[in-house]
């Protein structure tokens, strides 16, 4: 083998000995572009016919040149031009063409072409990106993910993780119902909907001995996910999510400071402060700063921001109470105490304003909360990953095929997901 058919070997990734070249590359124009083509044949010889599977009276029939997509140096698409060996079975009539694993059966794009793209999809990219890095088109990129996907088992029924937590995401045009393992923080599956007959559906078709190894399942304070899971899961509890709890209570407190802010003049101090600093309503107390007087922009002198909520919580009793009932959940979702929770929620008082429902939400499923500040495990990390999946979205400009969706979802996160290298010293 000489030193130039090794370099060529060696830079379109060619490791079949029965691909010889026959002609020095050159420049030709292909569908409109200039490319660099090579050109080869294939030697090899039939050692059976894929149809009947006899071999004693195979024959040559022709050729048939095939022009294949090969790794490219650069910008430039790069082709190789095979001749291959075409044969005729004379038992069944069956023709057939002479193969090679650089390339498979009826297909024209490269082994390693593939592999680059099922590499750059990971990356988040579009599949128009994709296709014009690699001279193919978009739908090539797409039927390679596809061809892909059928390799991995997208719903086994044979076991469950003993934690879960579920959520849900708008994928095309409706939403969609997600579950993960909260150990492994990684997605188990995607249901095309979240009605409770789809999941129950999905879920009972594993074995009820499967389903009732699960422990703990986590979630938003979604009431159709939490009546399901005695149903699907009978030794599971629920654990409603720490992040949920205090956004509830926190949005109940900034609608109950907008509706204060109202009753107030628009150019005085209080309300320039109420609107401008809204955050600092927001912050545990205790985190507040009571000694060291700050410059307030928003009042224009020098105070401390403990003094300024207080003036603020002075124009209305009853945003007070809330303010003090926002403050002792915060507190005790910060320290997992289970006991202050508990005892706020039961004595608190209603104050005809938007927290009352907040709590009223709290103290029906107030046991599912309370697991809440007892187990570590929450649907924290499946947030992050819907946060992911809508970036995927955005990159693609959206999806309308539902099933493309979900294989570039499970490319990116399950099935090709990076592992990060440890360095030991």
């Amino acid at each position: 083998m000489s030193l130039t058919s090794k370099s060529i070997r060696l830079a379109l990734e060619i490791k079949d000995p029965n691909i010889i070249f026959t002609e020095d590359a050159e420049i030709e124009l292909i569908h409109g572009t200039q490319a660099l083509v090579y050109h080869g044949r294939l030697d090899v010889q039939a050692d059976r016919c894929p149809q009947c599977g006899f071999a004693d009276e195979i024959v040559h029939f022709g050729t048939n040149q095939v022009c294949i997509v090969a790794p490219s140096f650069s910008y430039r698409p790069t082709y190789l031009k095979l001749i291959c060996p075409r044969f005729r079975c004379k038992r069944c009539a069956t023709v057939f063409q002479g193969r090679t694993d650089y390339v498979r059966s009826y297909c024209v794009i490269s082994e390693p072409v593939r592999q680059m793209i099922l590499y750059e999809v990971p990356t988040n990219q579009t599949l128009t990106a994709i296709g014009r890095r690699y001279h193919v088109s978009d739908k090539t990129v797409q039927r390679i993910i596809d061809e892909e996907t059928r390799q991995h088992n997208f719903y086994q029924t044979t076991w469950l993780p003993e934690h879960l937590a579920f959520d849900e995401f708008k994928a095309t045009d409706k939403m969609s119902f997600i579950w993960a393992d909260s150990d492994r923080r990684e997605i188990g599956a995607i249901l095309p909907s979240r009605t409770s007959y789809q999941i129950t559906t999905y879920f009972e078709r594993f074995p009820l001995k499967v389903r009732q190894q699960v422990k703990t399942v986590s979630l938003d304070l979604n009431a159709g996910y939490i009546k399901l899971i005695p149903r699907l899961f009978p030794n599971a509890k629920v654990v409603v999510d720490r992040f949920h709890i205090v956004q509830m209570v926190s949005t109940a407190l900034n609608m109950v400071r907008v509706q204060v802010m109202k009753t107030i003049p628009k150019r005085s101090k209080d309300y320039r402060f109420m609107k401008r600093e809204w955050k600092v309503f927001l912050k545990r107390f205790n985190e507040l700063d009571a000694v060291r007087p700050t410059y307030h922009v928003s009042v224009g002198y020098y105070d401390t921001a403990v003094n300024l909520i207080s003036k603020c919580l002075d124009l209305d009793p009853r945003f007070r109470g809330t303010y003090e009932t926002y403050q002792a959940i915060l507190t005790a979702v910060r320290e997992r105490d289970v006991s202050t929770l508990q005892a706020t929620l039961n004595a608190y008082h209603p104050q005809g304003n938007r927290m009352d429902q907040a709590i009223k939400s709290l103290k029906k499923y107030q046991s599912q909360v309370l697991n809440a500040l007892r187990m570590e495990y929450s649907n924290g990390f499946l947030e992050g990953i819907n946060s992911q999946i809508k970036k995927i979205k955005n990159t693609a400009y959206g999806y309308k095929n539902w099933l493309n969706f979900i294989n570039r979802i499970f490319l990116e996160r399950v099935w090709f997901k990076q592992v990060k290298k440890t360095t030991v010293n």
